[in-house]
């Protein structure tokens, strides 16, 4: 699709259309987007050009990383080693270990019920689980999560223990929530660490499970960044990152191809060549933000850049203009573009049978638990199919 299609499909004139943009000094934060998208509307859906279904897998090479993989980087607790595992094989010598399920992609609880499921077939440890998460994307979801009823509610945190309720005991999903109102990446990082200081831990093993197959690098460049600094000196924070594998056999939109799983691959690998600092301390940014990773620099840009051009409903126009020497005003006007049509491809009911949709598509190739307790759930993990829905 190019991009005279997208204006043509919107209820104002491009030139009415950039008049907007301009009046409110082409702002793309929240604030903006909403501020566009009370004045303008899309006419109808439109389907995703059939290339951005084979540009997937490209993403998730660039974005992805593969288990055995491990990244060393410095922290106040000395030289630590991240690890990349398969979602099935998770560690059997971690301390203190934590499945941290990730806010935004809601297909992130199934991925977790797996990792947590096979572990304990293989080890007999039930893993604790935690997640984080204020808000939407962007402003992007508000209309999902400010709704008094539903199971995609209140906060992200909360939608994915809603999830997790629909397939475990409450007492075990919601054992160790938290208020946590961090609202991006690093801010998560943050609220986990307070929560391990406030409860005494000295070290724990975080197993990230994001439930997306391209934000691998994403979150391991920030994060290892991040833990360098000396405000993380009193809990040693270990990662392994369990890889979720594509996955497009669900309702969910981040489920399949759709405008909402296109703009978590621009939000995910976007970034990636921004503000990076090499692993030897080489940087070109005043404010490194993130590690440059392994074969980010040498990956196909070019190939990927109608995903990151056309989809960036979640992302920021900077990732193009570095990317692609994207005049600021258009790479705007790409941004919210994708951000209209992207609120146009969904609904809050939309999101909550897609749920539903998808755990009952889990239940019925791994079967339903029906007990109470944390007991319960671990003896039904021990016994139940030897089958992995992700395959």
């Amino acid at each position: 699709m190019k991009r005279k299609d997208f204006f043509a499909n919107l209820s104002v004139s491009e030139s009415e259309f950039k008049q907007l943009l301009a009046s409110n000094n082409y702002a793309c934060n929240a604030d903006g987007r909403r501020f566009m998208a009370e004045r303008v509307s899309v006419k109808y859906k439109h389907m995703l050009p059939y290339q951005t279904y084979w540009l997937l897998p490209l993403a998730e090479r660039i974005g992805g990383c593969r288990p055995g993989e491990t990244y060393d980087y410095p922290t106040p607790h000395g030289t630590m080693t991240a690890k990349v595992v398969d979602l099935y094989n998770l560690p059997s010598d971690m301390v203190n270990p934590m499945v941290l399920y990730f806010p935004g992609c809601l297909t992130a609880p199934l991925y977790a019920w797996e990792a947590i499921r096979w572990h304990v077939k293989r080890t007999g440890q039930l893993l604790d689980i935690l997640s984080c998460g204020k808000e939407g994307n962007k402003g992007l979801f508000l209309n999902v999560f400010d709704r008094k009823k539903g199971i995609v509610v209140g906060t992200e945190y909360n939608a994915n223990y809603n999830i997790m309720e629909l397939m475990a005991p409450r007492c075990y999903v919601r054992k160790h929530e938290r208020e946590f109102l961090d609202t991006n990446t690093m801010e998560n990082l943050k609220s986990v660490y307070q929560m391990a200081e406030a409860d005494g831990m000295s070290e724990i093993t975080l197993v990230l499970v994001t439930g997306q197959p391209w934000y691998d690098k994403r979150l391991l460049a920030e994060w290892m960044y991040e833990l360098r600094k000396d405000d993380y000196s009193k809990v040693k924070i270990n990662l392994v990152l369990a890889h979720c594998q594509l996955w497009l056999g669900g309702s969910l939109p981040e489920a399949h191809p759709s405008e909402i799983m296109l703009g978590y691959i621009q939000a995910s690998i976007g970034p990636l060549m921004k503000d990076t600092i090499s692993f030897d301390g080489k940087t070109d940014s005043a404010k490194p933000e993130r590690y440059l990773m392994p074969g980010v620099k040498e990956a196909d840009w070019e190939a990927i850049r109608p995903i990151i051009a056309y989809y960036g409903n979640m992302g920021w126009p900077n990732y193009e203009e570095l990317l692609y020497g994207t005049p600021h005003e258009e790479a705007v006007e790409n941004i919210i573009l994708a951000d209209l049509f992207a609120r146009a491809s969904f609904s809050p009911e939309l999101y909550d049978q897609a749920v539903l949709d998808d755990v009952r598509l889990y239940q019925k190739v791994i079967g339903t638990f029906s007990g109470i307790t944390e007991e319960d759930f671990l003896s039904w993990c021990k016994t139940s199919p030897e089958k992995k829905f992700f395959n």
